[in-house]
């Protein structure tokens, strides 16, 4: 049964989080970096920095209430999973509609991202396969806060001053993906049947690897 409820948490969630641009547009405002920047180049860093912060909150949430129960007694909790997935995606969403000048492929992985999710909602997770390697990958991804962060502070930041940070974030995404990657071949290997699903999930999936991909580099090539 489609869970109609989680659309009314997307809905909140995508309300609060443009709320959420306008307070850190305050806050960053006596900035004198900050203020220098474009009006897209400001809501850039709003959308990043919320989306770290987010993200962070949800990871740890998630660690509790979804990757526990999981772990220990696999048990994959519907109610759950759809709203945290609802959270997740509101920042990708709000995202694509405010915030003018994304690269394509970062365009493409949110619309991709908000596609899945609209089909999360009618997924049983404790059963389908194709919920389960959804989880997996979105959990990978959000344990990658840090380089949201790093995505927003290097413009408020001197150049050349955030080399650590930048490098950290890098090995952080790349462990990661490394991680979601294995795991999803590792699942395509080992399962038994294939379905049209299969091949579905796989073709968006692929979009938002490429995007991963080309954010890696650029983190991790000097």
């Amino acid at each position: 049964m489609y869970d109609f409820h989680a659309l009314l948490w997307l809905l909140f969630s995508c309300i609060l989080v443009r709320t959420m641009y306008f307070i850190t547009d305050i806050l960053l405002y006596p900035s004198s970096k900050y203020i220098e920047l474009s009006q897209v180049r400001r809501k850039y860093i709003q959308k990043n920095l919320i989306k770290s912060a987010y993200l962070a909150v949800l990871t740890l949430v998630a660690m509790f209430t979804i990757i526990i129960p999981i772990w220990r007694d696999n048990i994959w909790n519907n109610w759950t999973i759809h709203r945290l997935a609802a959270l997740y995606v509101s920042n990708d969403i709000v995202g694509l509609v405010c915030v003018d000048n994304l690269p394509q492929t970062t365009r493409i992985h949110h619309m991709t991202t908000t596609v899945l999710v609209f089909l999360s909602f009618g997924l049983d997770f404790q059963t389908s396969e194709i919920g389960q390697a959804m989880l997996v990958y979105t959990m990978a991804s959000a344990s990658a806060y840090i380089v949201n962060f790093h995505l927003a502070v290097r413009w408020l930041s001197p150049r050349g001053s955030l080399k650590k940070l930048r490098a950290f974030a890098g090995v952080i995404y790349v462990v990661c993906c490394l991680f979601s990657w294995s795991w999803h071949i590792w699942w395509l290997y080992t399962s038994e049947l294939w379905s049209i699903y299969h091949f579905a999930y796989i073709s968006l999936l692929f979009l938002i690897v490429r995007d991963d991909i080309i954010l890696m580099k650029w983190l991790c090539v000097p």
